[in-house]
């Protein structure tokens, strides 16, 4: 079951190294906040799977088609809102954003106190699971250590996961030799309200299979039923 995160994290993704820093700094002021700040846009994806933030701030300076391509990247892993700031904010522009999955664009300049509203009533909205509330999984000789997003193999090798490859996996090696189907997956990963196809899931598992499959062009962990969905083996 969802819950609210008390506690929780921004990630602040800004080249402006004049506004940048301002606005991590802003936000750590409000209580029970971790405010992470990153200066290198292309950076973004890994900070993001070493942090799971509960609301994506992106305010950089780079051509329209970067940004939104940045914004689908972290739109793929996480279903929490992202906050777009900029002082060019043409009906264009925010088309481009809101379609690449910006929940609110922000025009600049703003004042502090008003950001700080903004992000608290977006922070009301950030529902997750915390990976606490999941408990180890044991498959064969295969486990899963959801609170540091680890599979550790037969001979003990740890395997870091991304936020989406450890849900994944949850929901597979939580049923073994189960097939579960495309869809459930989907709604599980991403919630019922996702719009998106199937071929973000299948990117997910092409992923995952290359990190934990000793041969990911004929996989042994994770098995796909035609026409059904993915599987994790239960001899293994």
């Amino acid at each position: 079951m969802a819950k609210i995160n008390n506690n929780p994290k921004i990630l602040v993704i800004s080249n402006l190294r004049t506004t940048g820093p301002l606005w991590a700094a802003n936000l750590q002021q409000l209580a029970h906040v971790r405010v992470v700040y990153e200066p290198l846009p292309e950076n973004a994806l890994l900070r993001f799977a070493e942090v799971i933030p509960n609301l994506v701030i992106i305010d950089v300076d780079l051509p329209l088609g970067a940004v939104t391509q940045l914004v689908k990247n972290l739109r793929s892993e996480t279903l929490n809102p992202i906050l777009l700031l900029s002082k060019d904010l043409t009906e264009s522009i925010m088309l481009a954003a809101y379609e690449a999955g910006v929940d609110q664009c922000i025009h600049k300049p703003l004042g502090p106190s008003l950001f700080q509203a903004i992000v608290k009533v977006w922070l009301r909205h950030c529902w997750t699971v915390s990976v606490d509330m999941l408990t180890p999984l044991h498959v064969g000789a295969f486990r899963l250590n959801p609170a540091e997003r680890l599979f550790i193999l037969r001979d003990g090798t740890q395997i870091r996961l991304t936020n989406l490859e450890l849900r994944l996996l949850y929901c597979l090696m939580g049923q073994p030799g189960t097939s579960m189907k495309t869809e459930e997956l989907i709604e599980r990963m991403w919630g019922s309200s996702y719009e998106g196809d199937t071929a973000t899931l299948k990117n997910v598992v092409f992923r995952l299979r290359k990190k934990i499959d000793p041969d990911p062009a004929s996989p042994s962990l994770i098995q796909t039923d035609a026409s059904v969905g993915y599987r994790f083996a239960s001899r293994v």
